[in-house]
């Protein structure tokens, strides 16, 4: 519930410089709560305040569990200040140089709100001995920051937002805050990481924009564009769907009701404009249309340069044959084609599950095309670059083949998961291997094939059967249905055994079912039955019992579906610390709802090129050190991510989480000595087959799975949904990147009534069954 607390700051105990959090002691004037002492600690997110001024914190009382009760500050306002208390602020830590007396002078001379009348004129400073120019300007410099910061802050305090997200705002744009929320609220949806559309419309209705206003409508299509394509993964969405769900967004966040065709008629302007693009009734984010564009652009490209050199199979077969009897091994016979036609092609496609001698084969090609071009594997400028997109997978590849190998973004130069800018500079080597290639989303390969040399060989390897990328599209599976890319898919398992069954029941599921001895108790697996509630007690036993037996505690790991509940990822991360890492009288931080301790398992949440961390990499903290023994003045930790020790500010703890527990999605590229999988029904629509054969898949030696039979039963036949996409299609039409404005045969004018229609401003509620905007439709969105 929320209070609030009026009175005077008799102290500011502690402040944060870097995020303006602040410990402060008020002294009680008024309240609405029940709290009878005479001061409270007041802590929150709080711009400058003034010792000995009046002010009104709001806010929700908690219980310190060693300071006592205590109001944490959601918002406040600062009384009209006093000479007295601004003599005092004057002269204090935060204006060096302004001693009592020069204060006293400078209340003087300005008289009643002496702030604003000193930021309109400061020239009448000049009246006032002993202050230099150089001090003054310093003193007008700082109280134009403090002050302006409290003015921002304060009015974007009176549009309801929280302190929280006011310091958000404010820190992105500074003194342009108040502009840029009257300009356009709705930019903050795209900037500020908490503020959706409802919380900018509720902005945008208080400065004056109406429910039925052009710029509402067009923000609410764009926002919902492009959250539908990251939340399904899709790289457009059907014109029909597309403002069905811009509406629904509209009318709940005002409570109105719209008519449709203004909406629609708002799509088709931001099609002319190329805010957004189309392909007959697909609509599409731009970034995701030209993205998708860009990948059939550069490896048509890549496809059109012929091989430097082209080998005759063979003499390929013949290296092949030398290779075998070099490593003392032998390849069957899709071994040795998948060998071969990788020399062959310039882009060639290389899939497989586990088990099936992805990596066997990825060996033989390297060894082949070093021998037939003469290459020295060894030295220092190899023209064969490794890259995959994860640091775990990159590392992974370069332990199983010898060749230094990095991520997609350190190859790129890419710094965060969104850095997207045009490269010129291309990779410019001989070879280049990408695997694990089912991570990559479209934004990510549009980026890397744009900066691939046009001479150099590609080859893509990856499982197809396990979980698309995280972002939109699903380039491996769309690459695997153009004709015109070179492929070669592994089946045979070669790693199966009575000790080593984990391999084959990764098979058994890829194929819809669970084997009939699914629950028996194997060498490398073990089933469990539980409910929900029970699976926190069991991980903890098995845990437990894994490290009784000798296995350490970093070669666990937790994979589950969901972060909410008994068996999610968060109670089963605070769990797994309280039994692996207990806080005793040690230190511990902590942010937002983590508790963060010294040697924490942590795992990295965002790419990082500069400092070579990138999502998915997992370290552990080997240092907390607080902010009074900083030079940030804010609390900081180092981790160690295999041997490089990583220095985090408390503003940079958005990037990690604990990692005793994990999404499966995380997992990929990764293997783990021992994976425990709790999978109940709790998990819904998120239980799909490649969910489920993506996890066992991270298991290398010892797989123990938990839950309801039923759950693995349902997610096992519950095959993933194909995400929509247009990547096939444009290696086989013709799709011009102004195509809003052009269409894909056949059109209506020329090929009759029954083709199908191209989406423009004219036509929007003629096309049929597309948009679909019938009398039943507009009756529909009026009625709701």
């Amino acid at each position: 519930m929320t209070y609030y607390f009026s009175g005077t700051i008799e102290r500011l105990i502690f402040e944060n410089s870097s995020n303006f959090f602040k410990i402060i002691l008020l002294e009680i004037d008024d309240t609405d709560s029940g709290f009878e002492e005479a001061e409270i600690i007041v802590t929150g997110t709080i711009a400058e305040v003034i010792e000995g001024e009046s002010y009104t914190f709001w806010g929700e009382l908690i219980q310190h569990p060693k300071y006592g009760e205590q109001l944490k500050a959601e918002r406040y306002e600062r009384a009209k200040p006093s000479s007295t208390g601004l003599i005092k602020y004057f002269s204090g830590k935060h204006f060096k140089g302004i001693g009592q007396k020069t204060a006293e002078k400078i209340v003087q001379v300005y008289g009643d709100n002496p702030i604003d009348k000193i930021l309109e004129n400061p020239d009448k400073l000049d009246t006032i001995s002993g202050l230099s120019q150089n001090k003054k300007e310093e003193f007008v410099q700082k109280l134009r920051l403090n002050y302006g910061t409290e003015q921002i802050l304060a009015k974007l305090a009176k549009y309801g937002l929280t302190n929280k997200l006011a310091f958000q705002i404010y820190d992105h744009y500074r003194e342009e805050s108040l502009n840029i929320i009257k300009d356009n609220p709705y930019q903050l949806v795209e900037d500020i990481q908490g503020i959706g559309f409802k919380i900018a419309d509720q902005l945008a209705e208080q400065i004056g924009i109406k429910s039925d206003a052009k710029e509402r409508f067009r923000a609410a299509l764009l926002h919902t564009l492009l959250e539908t394509s990251l939340d399904k993964g899709d790289t457009y969405i059907e014109a029909k769907e597309l403002l069905e769900r811009a509406i629904e967004l509209l009318e709940d966040a005002r409570q109105v009701e719209l008519e449709a065709n203004q909406v629609a008629q708002e799509l088709t302007q931001l099609i002319k404009e190329d805010k957004v693009q189309n392909i007959e009734t697909k609509i599409f984010d731009n970034s995701l249309f030209y993205a998708e564009a860009g990948i059939q652009k550069n490896l048509s490209r890549l496809l059109q340069q012929k091989l430097e050199k082209n080998f005759d199979t063979k003499t390929i077969q013949a290296e092949i044959k030398q290779l075998q009897q070099k490593f003392k091994l032998t390849y069957d016979n899709v071994q040795k084609e998948a060998i071969q036609k990788a020399i062959q092609s310039k882009i060639f496609l290389l899939t497989g599950g586990p088990g099936t001698g992805k990596t066997t084969v990825i060996n033989g090609i390297i060894e082949t095309y070093a021998s037939l071009h003469n290459i020295d594997l060894n030295q220092k400028d190899c023209p064969i670059i490794l890259a995959a997109p994860t640091g775990r997978a990159a590392r992974r590849m370069h332990e199983l083949t010898g060749l230094s190998s990095a991520t997609i973004h350190r190859h790129l130069g890419l710094n965060g998961d969104s850095d997207y800018q045009t490269i010129d500079d291309y990779l410019d080597c001989d070879l280049i291997i990408i695997d694990e290639f089912s991570m990559v989303d479209t934004w990510l390969a549009n980026q890397l094939f744009n900066a691939i040399a046009t001479h150099t060989q590609v080859i893509i390897v990856g499982d197809s059967d396990q979980l698309p990328s995280v972002g939109p599209g699903q380039v491996l599976a769309d690459l695997l249905k153009v004709p015109q890319l070179t492929q070669v898919s592994l089946s045979k398992i070669f790693r199966q055994s009575e000790d080593s069954t984990i391999v084959t029941l990764a098979s058994e599921i890829k194929q819809g079912y669970l084997p009939d001895d699914f629950t028996a108790k194997k060498a490398d697996r073990s089933y469990f039955e539980a409910q929900s509630s029970h699976i926190p007690q069991m991980v903890e036993q098995i845990v437990s019992s894994a490290i009784r037996n000798g296995i350490d505690a970093q070669e666990i790991q937790i994979l589950a579906p969901m972060y909410r509940g008994q068996a999610g990822i968060d109670h089963l991360n605070h769990l797994m610390q309280e039994l692996l890492n207990p806080l005793k009288d040690r230190t511990e931080f902590q942010f937002n709802n983590i508790h963060f301790r010294k040697a924490d398992k942590i795992l990295h949440l965002v790419n990082d090129a500069e400092l070579n961390i990138f999502n998915g990499d997992i370290g552990y903290i080997t240092d907390l050190i607080p902010a009074k023994d900083t030079e940030s003045k804010q609390d900081e930790m180092i981790i160690d991510f295999d041997g490089a020790e990583i220095l985090y500010p408390r503003s940079e703890w958005n990037k990690i989480t604990l990692a005793y527990a994990m999404s499966i999605h995380k997992s990929q590229g990764s293997e783990f000595k021992v994976v425990i999988l709790p999978i109940t029904r709790q998990g819904g629509r998120l239980l799909k087959r490649n969910l489920i054969y993506t996890a066992i898949t991270r298991s290398k030696s010892k797989l123990i799975m938990l839950g309801e039979l039923t759950a693995f039963e349902l997610a096992v036949k519950n095959e993933a949904t194909s995400r929509k996409t247009y990547l096939v299609e444009r290696f086989t039409s013709v799709v011009s990147e102004n195509s809003s404005k052009h269409k894909i045969e056949p059109d209506q004018e020329t090929a009759g009534e029954n083709a199908t229609y191209i989406l423009r401003e004219n036509n929007i509620f003629d096309i049929n069954p597309m948009i679909g905007i019938t009398q039943t439709d507009i009756d529909y969105f009026f009625k709701k």
